[in-house]
């Protein structure tokens, strides 16, 4: 058994620590309700050409989110007994609240549609790979939180693409604007933790997580592979895509102050390899 992060809390920076703390209380203040905050009156507007694409492309994106939710249940307690501090309990209960949210409205939309079931078996396996492989193993705190980075970047740069095309459903819309508003959060979060986390990895466990990070990555561009062909169905540029992710992670690891330990070109490497 466990004991209580608070009965063995370490020393650890109180400025750390705060953050977390006004984190869950961001949460708490700014917390949407799927039912509530949502219109759902008028229901789902998906142009009929785009309509099968649409629904594939969103039943991967109810699989992340699924993967995001189990995985975080299976890291919260380890990474709050690595940090000893009970403020982190209390962000990523909050964190876990949001997935949960999500996984609920993206059910829901899917449900209204009669959208289920448009995940193939391969897409189902890479998504269930990723999710592994972020949180078994060894430094799998530092690995997990560090794959969050990225995966939290992909999805709210999905969001924001599709949010930029004239067609996309009005109610889908509503809701990725609310989930945007979490993502924003949780990456805050991670420029919070990372550095001191990834500060003191000796450097066997830097080159590890790093590696780790390549074979993620590895898998994160098979599956835009895989989903390639839907996404110019809707309207979305891959290869734009692609740019922009790889900007926005270089300027994510350079505001985290990670930059010299993880390089946005590596990964660019990666995934112009199989896209």
């Amino acid at each position: 058994m466990h004991r209580s992060p608070a009965a063995v809390r370490r020393p650890s920076s109180d400025g750390q620590s705060d953050v977390f703390q006004t984190l869950y209380r961001q949460q708490s203040d700014r917390v949407w309700n799927a039912d509530k905050d949502i219109d759902w009156s008028d229901g789902p507007q998906i142009p009929e050409h785009k309509r099968e694409a649409w629904l594939r492309m969103l039943n991967v994106f109810l699989g992340l989110e699924v993967m995001g939710l189990d995985t975080i249940q299976i890291m919260m307690s380890k990474a709050t007994h690595k940090l000893r501090d009970p403020n982190l309990n209390l962000y990523l209960a909050a964190q876990t609240h949001d997935e949960a949210r999500h996984v609920y409205v993206l059910d829901k939309y899917l449900t209204l549609t009669d959208g289920h079931g448009r995940m193939s078996r391969l897409e189902r396996g890479l998504i269930d790979r990723f999710g592994n492989m972020a949180s078994f193993g060894l430094f799998r705190v530092e690995n997990w939180l560090t794959s969050t980075l990225f995966s939290e970047n992909f999805a709210a740069l999905f969001l924001q693409k599709v949010l930029e095309l004239d067609d996309t459903d009005p109610l889908a819309k509503q809701i990725f604007r609310n989930i945007l508003r979490d993502e924003v959060r949780h990456v805050n979060f991670l420029h919070t933790v990372l550095p001191d986390l990834i500060g003191e990895l000796p450097s066997f466990g830097r080159t590890y997580v790093w590696q780790s990070q390549l074979l993620m990555i590895g898998t994160v561009a098979l599956g835009l592979r895989r989903i390639s062909g839907d996404a110019a169905t809707l309207g979305l540029d891959i290869d734009d895509f692609k740019s922009s992710l790889i900007a926005n992670l270089d300027q994510q690891f350079k505001d985290a102050g990670i930059d010299e330990f993880l390089h946005a070109s590596s990964y660019a490497r990666v995934i112009n390899r199989f896209v």
